[in-house]
């Protein structure tokens, strides 16, 4: 993305908050299938043909609104407009992605393997683990969560979590820009817990609770903006109820 960026030259970019939400899908699309992709531009990514699980989220959750209200067999309908049939090629790919997980993850739990610690590994091996408990101590079993709740379950930690982190991104950033001796202080913990720029030798799970600063602009920004636009939104539904 900073490549992106810095190829604009001295003008710079205006697709900082349509970039920000495609790293967000980056950050979705590893922490629930740990699937990684080379980074491409928002508008790259609108010029090519969809193709990809990450793709196929990104439709998903840019019509959400009407994949809510309508049923989803209405878009896979030969008369439908081509950004529907777009749609219902969406849900059946991100579907089919999160099928065949739970199945490998099955599979590894029966040939006795490390989970891939994703979210979608994290719910099989809790219901798996319940189960096994529940035999073990002759309790009376709870229902375990089906394969439908597990899909659930993804597609609200996938919608929930997009906006939160594009939006917290982006006002990061912006903030940064405005701030430099912010900027500075950051960078000051970053070099001092990574002095090596080569990434592949990054162990995030030791470094990631060391670097507080970062953290503390993170969750500053997540607590001040996201509720500021809370309170916009709510302020704007009520003024539009009390004009009807």
């Amino acid at each position: 993305m900073l490549h992106s960026w810095l190829s604009h030259g001295p003008g710079g970019t205006t697709a900082t908050s349509e970039d920000v939400r495609t790293l967000a899908l980056d950050v979705l699309a590893f922490a629930g299938f740990q699937k990684s992709y080379p980074w491409q531009s928002q508008q790259a990514m609108k010029e090519r043909t969809a193709s990809t699980y990450r793709d196929s989220l990104a439709i998903i959750l840019q019509n959400v609104l009407i994949i809510l209200v309508l049923p989803a067999r209405l878009f896979s309908m030969p008369f439908v407009p081509k950004q529907w049939q777009q749609v219902g090629w969406a849900l059946r790919t991100f579907k089919k992605y999160m099928l065949d997980q739970i199945d490998d993850e099955k599979r590894s739990i029966s040939e006795g393997e490390a989970g891939s610690k994703t979210l979608v590994s994290n719910l099989v091996r809790a219901v798996e683990n319940q189960q096994s408990t529940v035999a073990g101590s002759g309790l009376q079993a709870l229902k375990p969560l089906s394969v439908d709740e597990i899909l659930g379950n993804i597609f609200v930690f996938n919608f929930a979590g997009h906006d939160t982190t594009a939006i917290t991104f982006a006002t990061a950033i912006y903030s940064l820009v405005a701030y430099p001796e912010v900027q500075d202080w950051i960078s000051e913990e970053i070099n001092f817990y990574l002095p090596d720029d080569d990434s592949s030798t990054w162990q995030y799970e030791k470094t990631f609770p060391k670097l507080q600063r970062c953290l503390a602009v993170l969750v500053s920004h997540t607590s001040l903006f996201l509720l500021a636009l809370a309170k916009h939104k709510t302020e704007s539904l009520l003024r539009f109820h009390l004009s009807m």
